[in-house]
């Protein structure tokens, strides 16, 4: 789907291993007609309506464009995004949801997929890194060797690993829809079978979440408050402070 003929500018750089590493600016999305500074505290799972106004079509590419950017284990991008901004799908989806979520009021619905067989391109990105000298031959061969046995042997790791890093490209999402001034939740209770007959998602993806872009209708609501730091963080052990 082209959503923008005109691509962002987006500030990436690299790390010691040739990663792509993306660095938010300190400014609204150029693209963004209404917010001037960044506002994280527009994302999160705070199920609201939106209002009227329509996401432009440059915001939607630079959120995406942030998430193809995202860091992953081996390149593997498992991530697929189906854009759906049609009334009809997005009652759909809203009808998939097990708890009552207003998607159909969102301007955009982004469903999030992972690839459980991405890890498959795995020799294609290992002759990558030896081509970059990052790996030998010969290290590229094991690696590939147990890369294959890991995964063929277990299904649940596959899915684990997919899901994992597509989470890390929504992450990239959620600050990229901030800098652009937008409003987004995530969901992640659904009918996923439902969803992936009416959309024609092959077998062998996951339906990770649906992302709900827009404009945010309410006054921001307060932060949610958050359990306190040392009750999240052990030394050495589970349990241990």
């Amino acid at each position: 789907m082209q959503l923008l003929s005109e691509p962002c500018s987006l500030p990436v750089t690299a790390s010691d291993s040739g990663e792509a590493i993306l660095v938010m600016p300190d400014r609204a999305c150029k693209h963004n007609p209404v917010s001037t500074t960044p506002s994280p505290w527009r994302v999160g799972p705070i199920f609201s309506s939106f209002s009227a106004q329509n996401v432009p079509n440059a915001c939607l590419e630079h959120v995406v464009e942030m998430a193809r950017l995202a860091p992953c284990e081996w390149n593997f991008q498992p991530w697929r995004w189906i854009v759906v901004r049609s009334a009809d799908a997005k009652e759909l989806l809203e009808a998939s949801t097990y708890i009552k979520v207003p998607l159909t009021s969102a301007p955009a619905v982004l469903v999030c997929l992972a690839d459980t067989l991405a890890w498959k391109s795995a020799p294609q990105h290992l002759q990558e890194m030896v081509a970059d000298q990052k790996i030998t031959e010969e290290e590229a061969r094991e690696a590939l060797r147990k890369l294959r046995a890991y995964y063929s042997a277990s299904p649940e790791a596959a899915q684990r690993t997919a899901l994992a890093n597509t989470f890390v490209a929504l992450h990239q999402m959620l600050l990229a829809a901030a800098d652009c001034g937008l409003s987004a939740y995530w969901v992640t209770e659904f009918d996923e079978l439902k969803i992936k007959t009416q959309f024609h998602i092959p077998d062998h993806f996951l339906v990770a979440a649906l992302l709900a872009l827009g404009y945010r209708e309410e006054t921001l609501p307060p932060p949610v408050p958050k359990l306190p730091l040392r009750t999240l963080v052990y030394q050495e052990k589970f349990g241990q402070s």
